[in-house]
């Protein structure tokens, strides 16, 4: 790990050390007594559920996922029956996008301070009341784009702070020799949700849909979805209240800086680790070529070309579910591999995400794009797993939440205008944006892949 060159942060990191080991406590090791007591288990991927704190977490995030993967559904079709309009999809998504982005790095300076549990736990409650006050005025029929514009903005704040905390918990929960699988765990669940999450999303739509072709037709079970959602978040702020997390100590000069001076820190300690700001870079390329066409692009291509609708929609989320979480129990039960393989690995995912699009273009029938969506996914949830579980081992605890947010605010900080461009050019041409996107995806990944700097992302 490297230490930073700065004189301060360094006393202050070896004051931090010394207090926890003295109080044999420490950020990354949190039950330390109880984790290096687990025995020897056949299923290393199930180790981390010995762990009740992880238990905790793991159940209410997979209640709240299941929810959220309803939603991811529910909120882009009825924009699309509300407008009919490719272009507003791609605003409500920037919408989201905007806030998001600009408040993240502050999110992961008060990540740092404060506990990411409590962060979490008021983020899930937020959000239990914006998808209820939601539902309720799509089952009353009152629902219209300003209040979808508003409930986005609010959604994307309450993102920004949400994000770095739920990077900066696990480290927390378990220690570093079990956060790959604990990832893993998190994602897998996560991808299941994927899977089954937007087919039902589909399924309760159909089902409860008045039929006719009137804007209104759907409203029923939209807002059911919505209903169901905000009950799953306000299960998971219910376990986040349970879990037992130390105190984060911190140094005098830690409890004293202002927000803008640790937001600094997380900038500075990101950009001098050469391989984080290597990978920060090409997510910021992922995000733009990639975010927009797939999340506008997709049930657009539900819509305009396949007989199934909505249920079309689901069914090409859960293909890419399926995916993903064959990736994800992958890197959960296998050996990592050397650090070296990760800047190819990556770059690979990139182009193949790419080519996916050239299939998402040509498909004649739901099953083509399902099959796209499978084998993108698949080493994408690979990379995932890999990636997370390398940031929160190499970036210092006590910067964790400030770096992660750089990450994800990099990640994330080209999503808007990704989804307005998206939006915008689907109008012209859904086909075109799609083989577009493709190809420079295949092509900026075949370009790095000749450069030792980006091949390798500085890792030795």
């Amino acid at each position: 790990m490297r230490k930073s060159d700065e004189a301060l942060v360094a006393v202050e990191a070896r004051e931090q050390i010394s207090r926890l080991h003295a109080l044999s406590t420490s950020a990354h090791m949190s039950e330390t007594t109880s984790n290096e007591r687990l025995p020897r288990s056949r299923w290393p991927l199930l180790l981390p559920l010995k762990v009740r704190n992880y238990r905790l977490l793991w159940l209410g995030s997979v209640v709240s996922m299941i929810g959220s993967n309803l939603t991811i559904i529910a909120f882009p079709w009825l924009v699309l029956k509300l407008t009919g309009d490719s272009l507003a999809m791609g605003i409500v998504l920037a919408i989201s996008g905007v806030p998001r982005a600009v408040f993240m790095i502050a999110g992961g300076a008060i990540v740092d301070r404060w506990n990411p549990r409590v962060v979490l736990m008021w983020s899930s409650i937020l959000r239990m009341m914006l998808l209820f006050l939601l539902a309720v005025t799509v089952q009353t029929e009152l629902v219209n784009m300003p209040t979808i514009y508003v409930v986005a903005f609010l959604f994307g704040v309450v993102d920004a702070f949400s994000w770095p905390a739920s990077s900066a918990i696990l480290p927390r929960v378990v220690k570093v020799d079990l956060l790959p699988p604990a990832n893993a765990l998190m994602q897998g669940m996560m991808q299941l949700s994927v899977m089954f999450g937007p087919v039902l999303a589909g399924v309760l739509i159909a089902a409860f849909s008045v039929g006719g072709e009137e804007v209104s037709a759907d409203l029923p079970g939209i807002a059911l979805v919505f209903f169901v959602d905000s009950f799953g978040f306000l299960f998971s702020a219910i376990t986040l209240f349970l879990i037992q997390l130390p105190a984060l100590v911190q140094g005098a000069a830690g409890r004293q800086a202002t927000i803008l001076k640790s937001v600094i820190e997380g900038f500075s300690a990101t950009w001098r680790d050469v391989p984080v700001r290597l990978m920060v870079i090409i997510f910021s390329v992922f995000t733009f070529f990639f975010r927009g066409p797939y999340m506008v692009g997709i049930p657009v291509l539900a819509d305009l070309r396949f007989d199934e609708g909505a249920l079309a929609f689901g069914m090409i989320s859960s293909a890419f579910g399926v995916g993903a979480l064959i990736g994800t129990l992958l890197a959960g039960s296998m050996p990592r591999p050397p650090e070296r393989w990760y800047g190819p690995l990556l770059l690979i995912d990139l182009m193949i995400l790419g080519l996916t699009f050239f299939v998402y273009a040509t498909a004649p029938n739901v099953e083509w794009a399902m099959g796209a969506a499978v084998v993108g996914a698949l080493i994408d949830g690979y990379m995932t797993v890999l990636l997370m579980s390398w940031f929160q081992a190499r970036i210092p605890s006590h910067l964790l939440g400030r770096v992660m947010s750089v990450v994800m605010f990099c990640n994330n900080g080209l999503a808007p205008l990704s989804y307005a461009l998206a939006g915008a050019l689907i109008r012209i041409s859904l086909e075109g944006v799609f083989w577009g996107a493709g190809i420079i995806l295949v092509f900026l990944g075949l370009l790095s892949l000749m450069f030792r700097t980006t091949r390798t992302l500085g890792l030795r």
